[in-house]
């Protein structure tokens, strides 16, 4: 499965794709919003994306709303990432359509679990 990270820290974009990739998995990586839609277009059968909350430009949040709007992208899993956790930002992730919510930092176990079950 193709995997799509999306987050402004680059160190945690290459973590994230190391570990993902030595499980099998295909991985990119973008460093927002803007560039992860346009990795959209351009990247063929993206299975699942991983992305922060708070980005610049356009955060997770307009990024969901941007993927759900788009029939091709409706019903792809998306598990939301914060360092700044909030009980009303994960209700309105998930409202909006996300699979999970994800404090950071990442636990990778725990990580890697959902997204073995969300495939």
């Amino acid at each position: 499965m193709k995997i799509l990270i999306v987050d402004d820290d680059p160190e945690l974009n290459l973590m994230l794709t190391r570990r993902l990739e030595r499980e099998g998995y295909e991985v990119h990586s973008a460093g927002d919003a803007l560039q992860a839609l346009d990795l959209m277009e351009r990247v063929a059968d993206v299975g699942m994306i991983i992305t922060d909350l708070m980005m610049p430009y356009i955060d997770g949040l307009q990024l969901l709303d941007r993927l759900r709007a788009d029939e091709r992208f409706k019903s792809l899993p998306v598990i939301m990432t914060t360092a700044h956790p909030d009980d009303a930002k994960a209700d309105q992730s998930l409202r909006k359509g996300a699979a999970f919510f994800l404090p950071k930092p990442i636990d990778f176990d725990r990580l890697l679990a959902i997204v073995k079950f969300a495939e």
